[in-house]
Formats: C-alpha cells, structure tokens, sequence
C-alpha cells in the first residue's frame, strides 16, 4: 500500500512539474497574428540606470501618442512605462509601424503588484520586428488632481 502510494505522489509531482512551465508560459506570454509576442521584461528596469529620462504629463482620460523607431534586424523592443502610483493609474497601447494592434497593458501585467511601472519586452516569433515607428500610447485611465508625471523610456 505504501508503494502504491509513493507511485501516485511520484506521478502526481512529474505531471505538475511538467504542465507548470507550459501553463505559465500562456499566462505571460502573448502571441499575436503578425508574429508579436509581449512578455514582461526579464532584465527588469533599474531607476538608476536609465539614465535621463523625459518627463510628460497627462490627464484623466487623456491618450498621449509616443513612437519607438525600430531600424533594421531589431530582435527586441524594452519599453518601461513609470508614474506614482499613489496619484494615479495608466494603460501602455502597443501599435506596430502598420497600425496593427499589439495589446493593452496594465500596472498588473508585468507583477502582481501595482507599483506605478509597466516594464515589457516586444519581440518577434519570426527573428526580427517589423521596420519603423512603433506607435506607444499611454492612457490616463484614473489621474488624482489636473494631471499626473509619467516617464516612458
């Protein structure tokens, strides 16, 4: 009986350990039809590192339209999106150089925690992006007073 058991226990630990990663992998990653995939950053984003950074303001349900120019045999795009979380809430639009939509992302895509920071990699299934400016639009979904500070690097 005691073996028969062990077995069980066995079977169950290898079938959770090999389902986990595939399940984990549809949960952060997502493909879309033109061959982008949007996943959140693994290099994570370093406040001290990013050096200067150009600071903008926006306002309760207004859409700012920023672009990323993307040149030739680019594999990655890292786009950090940053605010105070405590003033505020945005959304992160992605729009490849043809207008197609990428997706729409939240304080919660990249962590479980809201911490004012949408940190994610674009990165194509087929080796390279697509050439030329990327569409980036931030959106002021909940904005505390006039207008809130947002950095987008």
């Amino acid at each position: 009986m005691r073996g028969k058991i062990l077995i069980f226990l066995t079977a169950l630990l290898i079938t959770a350990l090999l389902t986990a990663p595939v399940m984990a992998g549809e949960v952060i990653e997502k493909k879309m039809e033109n061959n982008v995939i949007v996943v959140p950053s693994v290099d994570g984003f370093i406040q001290e590192l990013s050096g200067t950074k150009a600071q903008h303001q926006i306002s309760q349900g207004e859409m700012v339209c920023h672009s990323r120019s993307v040149w030739p045999l680019t594999s990655k795009i890292d786009v950090t999106l940053t605010w105070d979380e405590h003033y505020g809430d945005l959304e992160l639009y992605v729009y490849t150089p043809d207008d197609s939509f990428v997706g729409h992302y939240t304080d919660l895509y990249d962590s479980s925690v809201r911490d004012g920071m949408i940190d994610i990699d674009i990165r194509s299934s087929t080796g390279y992006l697509p050439v030329g400016n990327w569409k980036l639009n931030v959106y002021g979904r909940q904005v505390s007073g006039s207008s809130i500070s947002y950095s987008l690097l």
